[in-house]
């Protein structure tokens, strides 16, 4: 059983100053009892700025397939450990901790249906076959009005998404027909703390000095209201391999998510 407390927006616009600047802008109501930050069940902290029963996905975010789809997946890059590791730093240094459910990701496609998933299985088992590992570095942060981005070089990556865009064109979401490469570092908080947040990353005292590193494969998760759970990791296909690429099911096996490691921290 879940008890909620409703907090109004003024109320919460003072939380949000005397608090905490870095809190949710929109925090409406919460579980009583709150996990400790960390995997639990396959997923990330349960801490969040809402409840499973209020959550409901914009239309945009529907994949088009002309019937309710209970199963939704994401498919985004999956990098080296070092590179996930720095940029989901400078993620959890920003974003608010109450409602900060996943680590860095560079997410391709965000609305998968689980009604095509054997369609789409096979569309990436096929593409990595045929992938070579490819670097991955940060760019410049930028405003997201109410959060910070940042730029990712990562030029395959478009590659990859139209490849896999022109086989699923018939089913995708409206927010799922473009890609731009980008790690969101912050969300969901007032403009201006959002726009305090970009100058310390581009030129404060403790500026972001950027990262580089290698995108090794495609990472399949399985949306649950805000939540991923990691289905599926397509290895690239590396330089000097002759076989088919190895595809590992990590279904039941992995606590939620290392958006492209092979061990944990949105």
């Amino acid at each position: 059983m879940l008890n909620t407390v409703t907090v109004t927006f003024e109320q919460q616009h003072m939380i949000h100053r005397v608090a905490s600047p870095r809190r949710a802008l929109y925090h409406i109501s919460r579980p009583s009892m709150i996990q400790s930050s960390g995997a639990h069940n396959g997923r990330h902290s349960r801490e969040g700025g809402y409840t499973a029963e209020e959550y409901v996905r914009r239309p945009d975010h529907t994949p088009q397939t002309g019937q309710d789809e209970s199963e939704k997946y994401i498919l985004a890059l999956q990098t080296d450990p070092a590179h996930h590791k720095a940029v989901t730093a400078l993620r959890n240094q920003h974003f608010p901790a109450n409602i900060n459910k996943l680590s860095a990701h560079v997410a391709l496609f965000r609305a998968l249906p689980g009604s095509q998933l054997p369609v789409i299985q096979s569309a990436i088992q096929h593409l990595v076959h045929h992938q070579e590992p490819f670097p991955i570095s940060t760019g410049e942060p930028f405003s997201m009005t109410h959060g910070v981005g940042l730029h990712v070089h990562a030029e395959p990556a478009a590659h990859i998404f139209r490849t896999l865009k022109e086989q699923w064109d018939g089913f995708l979401s409206k927010q799922d027909q473009s890609f731009r490469a980008h790690y969101t570092i912050q969300n969901k908080v007032q403009s201006s703390v959002a726009q305090e947040s970009l100058m310390e990353i581009r030129s404060g005292p403790h500026r972001f000095e950027g990262s580089t590193g290698t995108v090794t494969g495609l990472s399949l998760y399985l949306y649950d209201r805000g939540y991923w759970t990691l289905k599926h990791t397509y290895q690239f296909r590396a330089e000097h391999e002759v076989e088919k690429a190895h595809v590992v099911d990590r279904s039941d096996r992995e606590e939620w998510p290392s958006l492209g490691a092979a061990s944990t921290p949105k």
